[in-house]
């Protein structure tokens, strides 16, 4: 199995509540569309510091070879370029298996 987690913060200025929800259910969605997508979750955060980052995302494959083909599906890569990548400043990522 392959766990793979994203951490972003959101971009200053925005309304943070309400993008970081839009993302979350956009993301979310993905599961009923992408077969190779085992389960996903994201969260917001509720812990406002200042190394905090804003939203992540939870999410696991049977494979690597799944999660490669997840990152390239068409509807991933529509949520990614239509409501990720457009209110993000910044992105970490891990992947790992478990």
């Amino acid at each position: 199995m392959v766990r793979h987690i994203v951490v972003w913060r959101l971009n200053e200025g925005c309304d943070k509540a309400k993008t970081a929800a839009l993302i979350k259910e956009k993301l979310e969605a993905l599961k009923d569309k992408i077969d190779e997508l085992v389960d996903i979750q994201v969260g917001i955060n509720i812990n406002d510091t200042i190394s905090s980052s804003d939203l992540v995302l939870v999410s696991t494959f049977k494979t690597m070879d799944d999660l490669k083909a997840y990152i390239i599906h068409p509807e991933h890569k529509a949520v990614g370029s239509e409501y990720v990548r457009p209110n993000v400043s910044e992105r970490r990522s891990v992947d790992y298996e478990f």
